[in-house]
């Protein structure tokens, strides 16, 4: 009978045994997957270069231009890439490309909810961003990360590219028990772009001259290089495009100065809410054509309450036949929707 129970007791002890292996194996072989892209090509605007914002500027070695920072529960960060203190932990896999990178990390030895910083082409100190793997190392805990501002513009400067476009990305990493874990966050630009067209339907070539608009309090003098729910900070600014004289061919829509990149706004509070204004004006055939307070919001007068990262905010001032002018706002986050106001 003693024998018969003990056989039994034995296999159990095998098995809880080998359960027990299996454990520690998962746990050597366990690791976090990072993915970043900059979109496809249906999400992202303009021709997808660097200096556009649509690529991760990689050097001659296919190294990003790239800063990952990764942290607990309590604000910590606990891991980084690049690691120059412990490179394996933070392993860049290939094949990489300039519109997807993905990095393996080791070493996190507890399982729950990270909070994930990636900050790309910002090599050199693009827009006053840290400018090196030890700037970025000298950051410790995330409230310093989400308090990460660009270098504050004066007079009426605007963010400028030269070869690269500053991205970021935030979001949230679950790691499970076995301490594996995988997550894709897209890369955005940093600032937003705006835009103002004339639009020529008078049947005839048109000549315009003294054109001068003004977008008020959209030119903010600074932004946070990782989103925010309140993304708007630094001081208000108008921004001002003039041009002496412009010419419409027929049907013709032209710009006026281009694609204009601003850093994430708020629209401020007015005595009749919170909205932009726009001011307009021009000289057509002859006459004077003056616009002011113009109120940016659609069709159903509901006003456009701020201009986020990665947005277009475009606006087209049409001349109709009878020299109508009407004015079509569009604010893109590449789901396009356009909206039309008539003056008279």
């Amino acid at each position: 009978m003693r024998g018969k129970t003990l056989i039994p007791l034995l296999l159990g002890l095998t098995l809880i045994a080998g359960v027990s292996c299996t454990e520690k194996e998962l746990q050597r072989e366990s690791s976090v997957t990072l993915t970043f892209s900059t979109g496809g090509i249906v999400t992202r605007a303009g021709d997808g270069n660097a200096a556009d914002g649509g690529e991760i500027v990689l050097d001659g070695s296919g190294n990003p231009d790239l800063y990952i920072t990764i942290a607990n529960y309590s604000g910590t960060i606990i891991a980084r890439y690049p690691d120059t203190v412990n490179p394996e932990n933070a392993e860049l896999l290939s094949p990489s490309s300039a519109t997807q990178v993905s990095i393996r990390f080791r070493g996190i030895s507890n399982s729950g909810d990270y909070t994930v910083y990636a900050m790309a082409n910002t090599a050199g100190g693009v827009w006053g961003a840290p400018a090196s793997t030890s700037a970025w190392e000298a950051i410790t805990t995330a409230s310093a990360m989400d308090n990460l501002v660009f270098s504050a513009l004066t007079g009426s400067d605007r963010p400028t590219v030269t070869d690269r476009m500053p991205l970021s990305a935030k979001g949230t990493l679950h790691v499970n028990e076995g301490l594996n874990g995988q997550v894709e966050l897209e890369l955005l630009r940093c600032v937003a772009k705006v835009g103002f067209k004339f639009k020529n339907e008078t049947g005839e070539a048109l000549t315009l001259t003294n054109c001068v608009v003004t977008l008020e309090d959209i030119n903010r003098t600074q932004g946070y290089l990782f989103p925010r729910e309140n993304d708007s900070t630094g001081v208000a600014r108008n921004l001002n495009l003039i041009s002496s004289t412009l010419n419409l061919a027929k049907d013709e829509t032209t710009s006026l100065y281009g694609n204009l990149l601003v850093f994430p706004s708020i629209a401020p509070a007015r005595p009749v809410g919170s909205r932009y204004y726009c001011d307009i004006s021009f000289i057509v055939g002859g006459k004077s054509r003056s616009f002011t307070n113009l109120p940016i919001h659609d069709k159903l007068s509901q006003d456009i309450l701020a201009l986020g990262r990665n947005q277009y905010l475009q606006i087209e001032t049409r001349i109709n036949k009878g020299m109508d002018i009407s004015f079509n706002f569009e604010v893109l986050d590449w789901n396009e929707k356009a909206e039309e106001i008539i003056f008279h």
